[in-house]
Parts: structure tokens; C-alpha cells; sequence
């Protein structure tokens, strides 16, 4: 049965987007173990990628270049996880939550 009751326009639904704040702690744990695994990971690609560029032969496959742009995509996924993990850190500081 519908409410017809005039407090029907105060009421608020809670946007689809929003987290209570228990969920909020949640994603910023979550971000933060996500940037601590993939930043050595994404870093540690880019230098592999990078190295076999660097090593590989003019007419083999894969292409020198294509090499390097592989190395350069996991380079700044790796700086960007950085960012990631210090934008959580600050946030961590400001709220001054330890875990």
C-alpha cells in the first residue's frame, strides 16, 4: 500500500552510489591491499617488458616498440597505483584509523 502521507516529499532514498561508512573503511582497506600487491607487480612488468625491448633483435616478434609500449602501459599502471596508495595513506592519516 502506498503512503500518501505529507512527510513523503521529506523523505530521502539513499543514492545508489553512496556507502554507509562502515563500507566506505571497507573500499579504502580493500584499495589499499590492491596498490600494495599491484604496484610491485605492474613495476616489476615494466622493467621485464622493458628489459626485453631493450634486448630484442631488429625483424624478430614481437616488435621493439610494441615491447616498450607494453612496458610503458605497466610502468604508469604502477604509478598509478602509487598515487592510490598514497591518496589511502592520506586519508588514513586525516581520519586517524590504524588498520
Amino acid at each position: 500500500m502506498r503512503d500518501y502521507s505529507p512527510d513523503q516529499g521529506k523523505r530521502r532514498r539513499p543514492e545508489a552510489g553512496t556507502l554507509p561508512p562502515e563500507g566506505r573503511r571497507r573500499a579504502y582497506r580493500l584499495r589499499r591491499i590492491l596498490a600494495t600487491v599491484h604496484m610491485p607487480l605492474f613495476l616489476a612488468l615494466a622493467v621485464l617488458f622493458g628489459v626485453w625491448a631493450w634486448r630484442s633483435q631488429e625483424g624478430t616478434a614481437p616488435d621493439a616498440w610494441a615491447l616498450g609500449a607494453v612496458s610503458l602501459l605497466f610502468a604508469v599502471l604502477a604509478l598509478l597505483a602509487l598515487v592510490d596508495s598514497a591518496v589511502v595513506r592520506s586519508h588514513r592519516h586525516r581520519r586517524g584509523t590504524r588498520r
